[in-house]
């Protein structure tokens, strides 16, 4: 193995490895707490679906500043400022509080209002999500706290922590679930509303757990003026704008594309889809490791390590998303069936997984070389750029599916090039942007070099 990979290997590991096992258990929990949901009613799971979601997703988006933390936090550290860092955490934890409140009180007052006007809802199905959404007006701010405190153990790189505290509070929120939803053991059966108070508890006790590990670099934050605010929202703004734009308006425009060839190539997609999200959680999860491990490097200067990280990221884990994608296709129709019985399904889905598997392929890369660009605080080109191939690629399905009746085959070719395409377009601008820096240095030194020998003169 070469010598360079080795030496990356462990770092990136010991931050990805433990959010990796983190992923995969809690998205196992999260089934089983969807399962819960739904036998309850199918009003019940489409409410709690509904809003569950909604919540979800705009945490999503404003977890863009966390983000933001995580590289100009990691940035400081390799520069060796911890009173710029503080001044960071500060700044983000004040933003966190404002948006909190800001989407709490609405959630709180206007839930009902808002799920009739959007989703339409109304009898029980209406009754139901007002209720959920009512009782967890507090998810935003405590979301976005525990987004901001788990980016600050990635900083220290302290991601064990994640991992035991996120494993530990998920069993917990399921046994309060089981407990509460149901009304075993002598508590009260609460249906929906236990649903909304177990994850409000659990919130509440995975976001304390994180305070007291942080308690030093938090009391140290609360006595620093928050003087980043301005700064941690300018650079949120174009990874909101990147999250919007490639987690739901690509999504829904592929989405109405798929669901012109028919409700069966919708499903074996979306079933697909499900098998695809676990093959790219390490992709996710190597991807946040570069966040902090790049920003530091960028912030140190070390210029071999902005090159090596990305490089060793990408094979970790597309050896990862490779490995993944054989058991799935050895298993395709087996694992099918464990999450639909309908054999048109199961027989459509299995046929079609090897080509959207391959459309997928440059997926990992994308991923690692935005984190990448992002890394270097190029998030505004990273928008654009995907903006564009984004809308390319859309263009590029819509003819070859309809007009030149390609179908599903023509959707894949389509998400072959996305993905390929913005790898690429990323991988050359982060290449051409660490040669400037390295350039940058270059001159500091001389320049540095030339001010000391006047001096001694």
């Amino acid at each position: 193995m070469n010598e360079t990979l080795k030496l990356h290997i462990k770092p990136l590991n010991q931050l990805a490895v433990p959010l990796i096992a983190n992923s995969i258990f809690g998205l196992s929990i999260e089934l089983i707490d969807q399962a819960m949901v739904g036998h309850l009613s199918v009003s019940a799971y489409a409410s709690v679906g509904a809003a569950g979601n909604f919540l979800y997703t705009m945490a999503g988006i404003f977890g863009a500043i966390a983000i933001v933390l995580n590289i100009l936090g990691s940035k400081a550290i390799g520069e060796h400022r911890e009173d710029k860092y503080l001044s960071i955490l500060s700044s983000s934890l004040l933003i966190n509080l404002l948006i909190g409140i800001i989407f709490g009180v609405p959630a709180f007052l206007c839930g009902r209002t808002f799920l009739k006007a959007v989703y339409g809802f109304s009898g029980t199905a209406l009754y139901e999500g007002t209720t959920y959404l009512s009782l967890m007006s507090g998810y935003m701010l405590l979301q976005l706290c525990i987004f901001t405190l788990t980016n600050c153990l990635k900083i220290k790189k302290c991601t064990q922590w994640i991992m035991i505290i996120s494993t530990t509070t998920a069993v917990l929120h399921s046994g309060l679930n089981y407990l509460l939803i149901y009304g075993l053991f002598g508590f009260p059966r609460l249906e929906i509303a236990g649903t909304a108070i177990s994850s409000t508890i659990t919130l509440c006790i995975d976001c304390l757990a994180y305070c007291w590990i942080l308690r030093k670099d938090l009391q140290s934050a609360l006595h620093i003026r928050p003087k980043k605010v301005r700064l941690i929202i300018y650079q949120s703004l174009p990874l909101m704008g990147q999250e919007l734009l490639q987690g739901s308006l690509f999504v829904i425009a592929l989405n109405a594309f798929l669901a012109h060839l028919g409700m069966l190539v919708l499903s074996s997609y979306l079933l697909i889809g499900q098998l695809l999200q676990i093959g790219l959680i390490p992709a996710f999860m190597y991807s946040s490791a570069l966040l902090t491990l790049v920003s530091e490097s960028s912030g140190a200067h070390r210029i071999s390590d902005l090159n090596a990280y990305p490089k060793t990221a990408a094979v970790l884990t597309m050896t990862l998303f490779s490995l993944t994608g054989i058991v799935f296709y050895l298993f395709r129709a087996p694992i099918a069936g464990v999450i639909t019985n309908d054999p048109h399904l199961i027989s459509f889905s299995s046929g079609i997984f090897l080509i959207l598997w391959l459309a997928n392929l440059f997926n990992p890369l994308f991923e690692v070389y935005k984190a990448a660009m992002q890394s270097v605080e190029k998030s505004t080109f990273v928008l654009i750029a995907t903006l564009v191939v984004h809308l390319g690629a859309l263009a590029t399905m819509l003819w070859l599916t309809f007009p030149l009746r390609l179908g599903i085959y023509g959707i894949a070719a389509g998400l072959f090039m996305n993905y390929f395409v913005m790898y690429f377009c990323l991988k050359i601008a982060y290449s051409r942007d660490v040669q400037q820096l390295k350039q940058n240095t270059v001159q500091e030194q001389i320049a540095s070099l030339g001010r000391e020998i006047r001096i001694k003169k």
